[in-house]
């Protein structure tokens, strides 16, 4: 899109008008590149991922792969893309296909639809402290009597970013919900993605504590997991079939 710079000079000897010069914005200055999605781009991520129930944590590691194997339009006339996601246990086993979320890409958002669920990812331009519903497109709520939809916020836009070792020249967080960490419960859940590379980093990590100390359930009080969930998927590799 170009933005057109309107420069009048005015001169008593030429009367000279106003002229019109268009000025290209800086690329990827919209963001769009943090969120790459084209036909045989694959990324493989390795998981970590721990299920809590009265303070004993049930780990399981494994590697994620997602495929976006084909595109297609449907009745809107909107291109979507098909993205295969496959498990393995590790390096020497064989991809099992586990599932297929719907991406959609514009110059506004980024859609994924996984499990029947649409939500927004990713809005554009990216922008600092930016905000949006990530569940506009579904009947999810977090406020049921207010009816209020889950927010979505960007964070440490542009910055650089370590992720297992490696370093991303720029990226940008996308803070999921309300981050909280206190007695009762813990929310912290994120996605970081680098520019022309996309997703880095996803991070879930919900838990309910036990904070009563007389308890028989939760004797250990503070920080005794109650039950929960973390999960975290790092990206190992990435490219293109």
């Amino acid at each position: 899109m170009r933005k057109a710079l309107i420069l009048c000079t005015l001169t008593a000897a030429l009367g000279s008008g106003c002229t019109e010069k268009f000025v290209e914005p800086a690329p990827g200055a919209a963001g769009l590149a943090y969120y790459p999605v084209q036909v045989g781009d694959f990324r493989i991520y390795d998981v970590t991922d721990i299920r809590f129930r009265n303070n004993i944590g049930d780990t399981t590691r494994f590697q994620l792969r997602e495929r976006v194997d084909t595109s297609f339009y449907d009745q809107t006339n909107t291109l979507n893309y098909k993205v295969v996601r496959s498990v393995r246990a590790n390096a020497a086993s064989a991809w099992q296909d586990d599932s297929v979320m719907v991406v959609t890409k514009s110059d506004k958002f980024v859609t994924e639809t996984k499990d029947n669920t649409k939500r927004v990812k990713m809005v554009f331009p990216v922008k600092a402290a930016k905000t949006w519903s990530a569940d506009a497109f579904n009947a999810n709520t977090v406020n049921y009597e207010d009816d209020q939809k889950e927010k979505y916020s960007f964070s440490d836009v542009a910055l650089p970013a370590t992720v297992a070792g490696k370093t991303y020249n720029q990226t940008v967080t996308v803070i999921q919900g309300s981050p909280s960490k206190n007695l009762v419960q813990l929310d912290d859940r994120k996605e970081i993605y680098a520019l022309h590379v996309g997703l880095v980093l996803r991070r879930f990590n919900k838990i309910t504590y036990c904070n009563d100390s007389e308890s028989i359930t939760c004797p250990f009080g503070v920080d005794y997991k109650l039950n929960g969930h973390e999960r975290e998927e790092v990206l190992h590799s990435y490219g293109k079939q």
